[in-house]
């Protein structure tokens, strides 16, 4: 199963405009990256520290099931992207690298001190691995949930679904629209497994996602298409080019991958199984019973996979039989 075979459709979130409507206080602080403020709450202490990078339409308080786990024996935090959760809108169309770059100003406005293991979830895996690249000095290790891939993003060319990781600029400006893109609505996230979240914070999710759909506008401009599917074709070639350079473009970085149980199938894995081989030093796994959502549906399969990397980097061995 392929996660996108329309790009148009993965990219109207955008630059969402945050409509007015009280969630409560952060559980964090928000700080300045530049003229806008990012949501950060990191608990614990202990190096190398955790970087829990949410997926699309995802927000910080999706993770509490394992930050708090976690902070036990490390520094963890989570954040919300600009425009998401707590985080101010920067106005700006949302890519791939300016989510990175925004970590990068956040984590440095805040005062945290890389190396990093870097944990993402779904779209958060290009990030997390986007990060890798652009600052490979700073991350000590990699955890990837059920990760989007550069071959599994989609879109049309001639008919045919093409990666969009492989197309020129020019090939997909041709199958992008002249015309304002419709945004359909749809409705926000309940039940399983979100509802697994504790205390209140499942009616705050649903507060933050129902703000975040009010937000979007109905109709986007094809300048903000254009901008934003360009962008995503240069992170997702990036990503492409750095592993046809080298088979092993993550060297021996100690790199845990977890793939869901359910609505899985063999290419899924064969996937995530190829992401695990850019490290000499890594391990793939399935979840089995967990949904996409895995730190959700099992948090301790993913507490588990960060105790491993982070071991292996503080005694500099390889990763440890599970």
């Amino acid at each position: 199963m392929r996660d996108s075979t329309c790009l148009c459709l993965t990219l109207l979130l955008a630059t969402p405009l945050l409509a007015q409507r009280d969630i409560g206080p952060p559980p964090g602080r928000l700080v300045d990256v530049g003229g806008y403020r990012l949501h950060l709450h990191c608990v614990g202490d202990g190096s190398p520290t955790i970087v829990l990078a949410p997926g699309a339409s995802a927000f910080s308080i999706d993770w509490a099931l394992v930050q708090p786990e976690v902070a036990r024996t490390s520094r963890v935090c989570s954040y919300d992207r600009a425009g998401m959760g707590w985080s101010d809108s920067t106005g700006q169309v949302a890519t791939a690298e300016r989510a990175v770059g925004d970590l990068h100003r956040l984590l440095e406005a805040a005062g945290e001190n890389p190396p990093y293991v870097l944990v993402g979830a779904s779209l958060a895996g290009i990030h997390v691995r986007l990060y890798q690249l652009r600052y490979p000095g700073d991350v000590a290790g990699v955890v990837l949930i059920d990760p989007a891939h550069e071959d599994r993003l989609f879109t049309m060319l001639h008919g045919q679904p093409v990666a969009i990781a492989s197309v020129t600029a020019e090939q997909l400006a041709s199958t992008l629209p002249s015309h304002p893109v419709r945004v359909p609505r749809r409705q926000p996230q309940r039940g399983p497994p979100f509802d697994k979240l504790p205390g209140g914070l499942y009616e705050t999710r649903v507060a933050l996602d129902e703000r975040l759909i009010a937000s979007v506008p109905a109709l986007v401009p094809p300048e903000i298409v254009r901008e934003s599917a360009e962008g995503e074709r240069t992170a997702l070639a990036a990503l492409r080019r750095a592993s046809v350079a080298t088979s092993k473009p993550l060297g021996s970085l100690p790199l845990v991958v977890l793939t869901r149980g359910i609505e899985s199938n063999q290419e899924l894995r064969d996937v995530h199984v190829s992401i695990a081989r850019l490290s000499t030093n890594s391990r793939h796994g399935i979840v089995t019973g967990a949904g996409h959502e895995i730190h959700l549906y099992d948090p301790a399969a993913v507490v588990d996979a960060i105790r491993q990397v982070v071991e292996a980097v503080r005694t500099k061995r390889p990763l440890a039989a599970p």
